[in-house]
């Protein structure tokens, strides 16, 4: 495989991995001092990250990830990837089941190490989320003056989360406010230069 090849489906591994559990396998998509920002991680993959969820995810309902073909961008022994993501996760909202589905792109600074690409750091950038019940016609009883005070870009991945009792900043990175975006990409240039 091409270099871009490899760390195509590194990246997507990753995702994978992560989805299905796979603690193991996800561990080894990093370097040891890989970093993630996300918005309930922030740190240390192995510390903060691989084998963790926020408070909202419940281990037991399903979370299912699609992805696109992600945009490489190589200089020698060093690349970043773009890669979009739509994310669902079923939740337990006030007692009963609600779907968020969330868009995000992920940027992965990926390195190769005595010839082989591991990553370096993700860092998610949330772009918008929706949510519904799992069955149509239940209301979710939305506290609409809580939903109104969230960030656009992660509404409803912040609700779900402050219902279970979790928390979450509004200063998250997330395309509702480019100056959280643009030092995500200021640093991946840095990064393959």
């Amino acid at each position: 495989m091409s270099d871009i090849e490899e760390i195509s489906q590194l990246v997507l591994w990753e995702r994978q991995a992560r989805g299905r559990g796979l603690d193991d396998e996800l561990a080894n998509c990093y370097w040891e001092d890989g970093t993630v920002t996300t918005s309930w991680s922030k740190g240390n993959a192995r510390e903060t990250f691989i084998g963790q969820r926020p408070v909202d995810y419940a281990t037991d309902l399903p979370l299912v990830g699609r992805y696109a073909a992600p945009i490489v961008h190589l200089n020698g022994n060093r690349a970043y990837a773009e890669l979009p993501s739509t994310t669902k996760h079923w939740v337990n909202l006030d007692g009963n089941i609600a779907i968020v589905e969330s868009f995000m792109r992920l940027i992965y600074c990926v390195e190769k190490r005595n010839g082989e690409w591991k990553i370096s750091d993700m860092s998610a950038i949330n772009e918008a989320d929706t949510i519904a019940p799992e069955i149509p016609g239940v209301d979710l009883h939305i506290d609409v003056k809580l939903a109104k005070s969230l960030r656009t870009s992660y509404r409803y991945l912040a609700y779900t989360r402050i219902k279970a009792g979790g928390k979450i900043g509004q200063d998250g990175i997330g395309s509702d406010k480019p100056e959280t975006v643009k030092p995500v990409y200021d640093r991946a240039n840095a990064w393959i230069k």
